[in-house]
């Protein structure tokens, strides 16, 4: 429809990048590890914890309380997921593992992994194996490295009680075909869990498969929130049949002699938490709300694809993705140089970049892929900032 004259004219649209703060006094291409924040996000949290000061932390909170219910209604607008089978978090790690131990598991009892899985996720699930005596199993990997639809179908039994995911893994930068997982799973009751914490605002932000039981957010990522914020999204099967081994009097009130959990997603949370934090975590979703979200991660892929391209110039550099779905991470190895060493050199030139080991994906690596170095962009980046990398990487 066209304007008249009378009619306000949109206020003009604000770069991302114009909202963070020093962002020219160094270069920032880590974002899946954690990201750079808007300077609402950094004011909210000043402004909470001036809040604390002034009335009491209890008060503080109290006093908040309104505004937190548009955080889930915000997240909810976000994820297309209602906001009663939201929760909050101090990260994904709390999230996934709050829910992950709350699922009865028994001598024999199988998880079925990707060889991607997320080295946390991993550590808790062996541990939790070795005590009860289930067992944990990986799955065929595609030519790409991927997880193979056709070998979890031929995996899948009656002892299959959950089949774990991540999505965009740390140590590579290809999307696990969850389409294709969730279709595997179709007629089978195994619970899915989704590590989502370096795909959403990534490449995906709708959480909404009703085959997906738990999904999990670090939302210091991509979504750009402060470190010690994440979020989980549950299926209603999972939330109607799935109770937290750890509760307290908000997620479990008392109800005449004993305590009845909660029916939603606010049944994993605990009272206790940084406020302060959570404020910063409502800023990042308003501002993620205001953005176009489908072109910033457009922007995201299309920064990784030039930075796979000038580092594939490099002769002595070997790029790594050459997956048939991509993320906006770029993993790739240097003939002469470690990757701990090159993200060492590279932050000296006041240039974030990251080097995942062992820990961060134990099966990948341990299948017989390098350890990596590993770009990943935002946004908020510039084709000039990657090739600065580039050539500091030449320079190495």
């Amino acid at each position: 429809m066209n304007r008249t004259p009378a009619d306000p004219a949109p206020p003009p649209r604000v770069s991302m990048r114009e909202t963070v703060p020093y962002i020219d006094d160094f270069v920032h291409v880590n974002s899946a590890a954690g990201s750079l924040a808007d300077q609402s996000v950094y004011r909210a949290i000043a402004a909470h914890l001036e809040l604390e000061a002034r009335c009491g932390n209890t008060e503080a909170r109290l006093a908040i309380t309104p505004q937190l219910h548009t955080l889930y209604a915000g997240l909810a607008q976000l994820t297309t997921v209602p906001a009663d089978r939201i929760s909050l978090a101090d990260s994904h790690t709390s999230a996934w593992q709050k829910a992950f131990q709350a699922v009865p598991l028994g001598e024999g009892d199988r998880i079925l992994v990707g060889e991607t899985e997320w080295g946390g996720n991993l550590s808790a699930i062996w541990w939790r194996c070795r005590a009860v005596g289930a067992v944990v199993d990986i799955i065929a990997a595609d030519s790409t490295g991927a997880i193979d639809p056709a070998a979890l179908s031929a995996m899948l039994d009656e002892r299959v009680r959950m089949v774990c995911v991540t999505l965009a893994p740390a140590v590579n930068g290809l999307v696990n075909p969850i389409g294709a997982i969730v279709d595997a799973l179709c007629a089978h009751p195994a619970w899915l869990f989704v590590d989502a914490s370096q795909a959403f605002a990534n490449v995906v932000t709708d959480l909404s498969e009703p085959r997906i039981d738990v999904a999990t957010v670090s939302a210091r990522k991509y979504l750009r929130a402060p470190r010690g914020t994440g979020f989980a999204t549950y299926s209603r099967r999972f939330l109607d049949q799935i109770v937290p081994i750890g509760i307290d009097q908000m997620s479990g009130p008392w109800h005449g002699d004993h305590p009845v959990p909660l029916s939603d997603a606010r049944k994993f949370e605990f009272m206790e938490t940084s406020f302060a934090m959570r404020m910063g975590m409502k800023a990042a979703v308003e501002v993620a709300l205001s953005r176009d979200l489908a072109q910033d991660m457009a922007r995201i892929a299309e920064l990784a694809d030039h930075a796979r391209s000038a580092l594939s110039e490099l002769p002595e550099v070997t790029v790594h993705d050459t997956y048939d779905d991509l993320s906006g991470i770029v993993t790739f190895t240097h003939s002469r140089i470690a990757p701990t060493r090159i993200q060492s050199e590279l932050q000296r030139k006041k240039i974030n970049v990251a080097a995942p080991q062992e820990p961060y994906g134990p099966l990948w690596i341990r299948a017989g892929h390098p350890p990596t170095t590993r770009i990943s962009p935002h946004a908020f980046n510039t084709h000039a900032e990657i090739d600065m990398a580039v050539a500091a990487i030449a320079a190495s």
